[in-house]
C-alpha cells in the first residue's frame, strides 16, 4: 500500500466514524428521530455493528454530559477522542467543525512530526497567543496588532505572524492583513482550553 492509499483509506474511515456520530447527535437533538439509529455497513475492520435507540440517547438539557454519553455510546473501548465547535468570531463568519479519532489510532500516530511541533512550538510564546486572541476578535491588521502592549515593533509583529502562518494557525487575507483559517478555528481555541489557561 502506498501512504497515498493510507491516507485515503484513512480519510474512509474518519468519514465513517463522523457519520455515525453526527446520526448520534441527530437523535440526540431531534426528538422526531427514527427510533433506531444503525451504525453504517462500512464500519472500520474490528469495529462492532451495534443498533442505538434513540430514546435512550442523551439530552443536552438533562445531561451536561450529553456529548461525553454519546461518543461513548457509538465508540466501544478503548473510546476515542472528539472536540467539535459551533463559533462566530468577532468579524468573522461561523465556523461548524468536528474530528474525531480513535484513542488507538491516536497512540499509534508519530505525536514528533514536525506539523505536530511546529504548530504547538507556535503557540509557545506569550505574544504570539496575545496576537492569536487579537485577531481572533477582529484586530487583523498589522497597523492595530503592533499598536497593542507589550507585542513589540511592527518588524516583530512581523515575524511572530510568519511563525504563526507557518504553523498553519494564521493566514494572510490581504497586504497586512490577517485571519484564522476556519479550519483551524476550532482546533486552535481546543487547544487554548486544554492548555488550561483560561
Amino acid at each position: 500500500m502506498t501512504l497515498h492509499d493510507d491516507q485515503a483509506h484513512e480519510l474512509a474511515q474518519l468519514r465513517d466514524r463522523v457519520d455515525a456520530l453526527e446520526r448520534a447527535m441527530q437523535a440526540v437533538l431531534s426528538p422526531d428521530a427514527a427510533s433506531v439509529q444503525s451504525e453504517p455497513e462500512s464500519a472500520p475492520p474490528g469495529a462492532s455493528t451495534r443498533q442505538v435507540p434513540a430514546a435512550a440517547a442523551p439530552s443536552p438539557a438533562t445531561d451536561v454530559f450529553w456529548a461525553l454519553n454519546t461518543v461513548k455510546s457509538m465508540v466501544p473501548a478503548p473510546g476515542a477522542v472528539l472536540y467539535t465547535g459551533s463559533v462566530t468570531l468577532p468579524g468573522g463568519g461561523a465556523v461548524d467543525w468536528q474530528y474525531a479519532l480513535p484513542t488507538e489510532d491516536i497512540l499509534a500516530r508519530d505525536w514528533s512530526r514536525p506539523s505536530s511541533t511546529s504548530a504547538l512550538a507556535a503557540l509557545g510564546h506569550p505574544v504570539r497567543l496575545r496576537l492569536l486572541q487579537a485577531i481572533a476578535t477582529g484586530t487583523v491588521a498589522v497597523s492595530e496588532l503592533a499598536a497593542l502592549e507589550g507585542v513589540g515593533t511592527t518588524g516583530q509583529v512581523y515575524h511572530h505572524v510568519n511563525q504563526l502562518i507557518a504553523a498553519g494557525w494564521v493566514y494572510s487575507t490581504s497586504r497586512g492583513h490577517y485571519g484564522i483559517p476556519p479550519e483551524r478555528v476550532v482546533p486552535l481555541l481546543t487547544v487554548i482550553l486544554a492548555a488550561g489557561g483560561i
